[in-house]
């Protein structure tokens, strides 16, 4: 399966949710703004540099700004615009670390976890209070 098929399908089994998980991403991009500087300034060399993440970053901020409306009442925009090519990266990042939230609940984690496994893509924890 394709990162947009899954997450079609995750859209798909928990559609109430998606609402919350559209909020969770928007959130999480502002969170990397207002913290950017400090990221920026841990970040490692890896294959993924920091442009190219807040690259990510402000490519989903684009379509959020742009989608507002439609990305948590429609499972296929959700799915085609947060999860095709590099803007999976970001998207996937977020609903991994929603994942480990309270307010996830157990069987969203599970299909969270079943579709784009446990593993963050990044550990960007250190700057979160």
């Amino acid at each position: 399966m394709t990162n947009v098929e899954k997450a079609y399908l995750l859209a798909k089994l928990f559609p109430e949710r998606l609402k919350d998980l559209v909020e969770f991403q928007i959130r999480e991009a502002a969170l990397h703004r207002k913290n950017e500087q400090y990221i920026r300034g841990l970040w490692t060399d890896t294959l993924v540099t920091a442009d190219f993440w807040f690259g990510l970053v402000e490519r989903t901020e684009d379509i959020m700004q742009k989608m507002k409306s439609s990305l948590p009442k429609s499972q296929r925009i959700y799915s085609d615009q947060l999860y095709d090519g590099y803007n999976a990266i970001f998207s996937m990042h977020c609903l991994i670390t929603f994942a480990g939230t309270p307010e996830c609940g157990a069987q969203l984690r599970q299909a969270i976890h079943l579709l784009f496994g446990e593993q963050k893509l990044f550990n960007l924890e250190m700057y979160r209070s």
